[in-house]
């Protein structure tokens, strides 16, 4: 039996400016291939401003937490602030 664990972060970006999908290039880059992007939403806040939605997959195992995926996403030029979302285990 093997388990993951599901996360969603979403990620503002530090200004209106940010060029929405090199920024959602540059978050997949920056996880894969250690970390699994299943998909990157946009999501419009208001005043200009989108945030991205950033669903991502790994094993359980001591080797993987969401404090490293926190740290990847932080150290991406042009992210702002982050908020963890949803955070389940998938069993199967």
């Amino acid at each position: 039996m093997s388990a993951e664990v599901a996360l969603i972060y979403r990620v503002l970006p530090d200004s209106a400016d940010v060029d929405l999908a090199k920024l959602k290039q540059e978050i997949a880059k920056k996880l894969e291939p250690k970390y699994k992007v299943d998909r990157i939403e946009e999501e419009p806040i208001g005043f200009g401003i989108t945030a991205l939605k950033v669903y991502v997959r790994h094993p359980e195992s001591d080797e993987y937490t969401s404090d490293e995926v926190e740290e990847l996403l932080r150290s991406v030029q042009g992210v702002g602030n982050i908020e963890l979302e949803y955070f389940s285990r998938l069993s199967f």
